[in-house]
């Protein structure tokens, strides 16, 4: 009986700990990064905060971050100073997040590089992409959102945006942006690395 009883144990305790996991892994881990002599563990709440909203912008721009660590650094924590980035989407979540956590901003290791056809005004997929360079190893990546992952919102949201800037949206327009903003948002926050992002 008591063997019995250590069998089922073992297996309710080994079920409960690769569910916590797998749990684990749906959430956005923090980002270590060395400023001097501190290491420094950065959530997207501390983030948040620091931009004053949680906005997709921010979550983007926090998971490339992440993306470019680890596949530039591997396994080291990177210094703040060894980070150059090149953004191609024109809003304070994104810019706001990339001098949070690297400080790129300050120290003119920062250029903003507009796809064509684009502007801060006027804005597509081709500008959720993000340049990350290792100065040190002279190393770059390129991270872009999947274009699939814009076929899940409204087919208007780019359009819409532009009519929020200019104040020119209606009642209806407004709601429908709000509502794909929480989408998009959504699925930032929830997708995995690979469904979200590809490298060029």
């Amino acid at each position: 009986m008591k063997k019995a009883f250590a069998v089922m144990f073992c297996v309710f305790l080994a079920f409960n700990i690769f569910n916590g996991c797998e749990e684990k892994d749906k959430t956005i881990s923090f980002i270590s990064i060395s400023d001097e002599d501190s290491v420094l563990k950065i959530s997207l709440e501390d983030v948040g905060k620091y931009h004053g909203d949680i906005c997709p912008c921010v979550v983007i721009a926090f998971r490339a971050t992440q993306l470019a660590i680890s596949e530039l650094w591997k396994d080291e924590i990177p210094k703040r100073e060894d980070f150059k980035i090149i953004n191609s989407l024109p809003t304070c979540g994104a810019e706001d997040t990339f001098e949070f956590i690297t400080r790129v901003k300050r120290r003119n290791d920062f250029e903003i590089k507009l796809p064509e056809g684009t502007s801060n005004l006027t804005t597509s997929e081709e500008n959720y992409t993000f340049v990350f360079m290792r100065k040190s190893t002279g190393e770059k990546i390129t991270i872009k959102v999947k274009k699939e992952i814009f076929q899940k919102i409204s087919d208007s949201f780019f359009d819409i945006r532009v009519k929020i800037k200019l104040k020119t949206a209606t009642n209806e327009e407004k709601k429908e942006f709000k509502s794909a903003k929480h989408e998009l948002k959504d699925i930032f926050m929830n997708s995995s690395t690979d469904e979200l992002f590809e490298i060029i």
